[in-house]
């Protein structure tokens, strides 16, 4: 049974080209689309927040400002919302299929493909090192999705072949959004707009 979702999912936009040091502090810098933007490190510091730890499941906004500890940090995370650096998805924010219908999920490692033990897990990461289990239409989506226009579009086509309970694209993009802290993490993947 799906878990009852009562406040919007947090997502991050973009990939982190790191930080360096300069005379006002440090600066990072995050790529989205054909984009970089530099923000100092208590944006960046809410930003990085909101890609969530493996097994935590979804990423809320009370989960990243408690995290942070910031004085300033709903103005903060307003602002990325705002610039588009972060998305809030779900219950009183953005529908997730209007979300997933202008961005697109973005590998940045690799497929190492299905388990020996457990042929309908597969792992994702580097060679002898997987950071992330998925099932086998999560995978696919995560292998194949890029090719596609958007993640949406990339949900229709893995639920074509999916089984029952995934063969319907939006319950696909449900288990994607939970699915997402396991694969944004340990940067395995980028959300981007299209």
């Amino acid at each position: 049974m799906q878990p009852v979702v009562t406040q919007p999912v947090l997502l991050p936009i973009g990939h982190s080209l790191g930080g360096a040091a300069e005379a006002a502090g440090a600066v990072y810098r995050v790529r989205v689309g054909p984009d970089v933007v530099r923000m100092p490190e208590n944006r960046f510091t809410i930003w990085a927040l909101a890609h969530g730890s493996p097994g935590d499941g979804p990423v809320t906004v009370d989960a990243v400002l408690g995290a942070a500890g910031l004085p300033d940090g709903g103005d903060l995370l307003a602002g990325l919302v705002d610039d588009g650096l972060l998305a809030l998805v779900g219950p009183g924010a953005d529908d997730p299929v209007a979300f997933a219908r202008t961005h697109r999920l973005e590998p940045l490692m690799l497929g190492l493909g299905n388990v020996a033990d457990d042929p309908d897990t597969y792992e994702i990461g580097l060679p002898g090192q997987p950071v992330a289990r998925v099932g086998a239409v999560l995978y696919a989506v995560f292998s194949w999705g890029h090719l596609e226009n958007t993640l949406w579009d990339a949900c229709r086509v893995a639920a074509a072949d999916a089984p029952d309970e995934l063969a319907d694209p939006r319950r696909l993009l449900d288990a994607l959004l939970d699915a997402l802290p396991a694969l944004l993490a340990p940067n395995a993947a980028r959300l981007d707009r299209v």
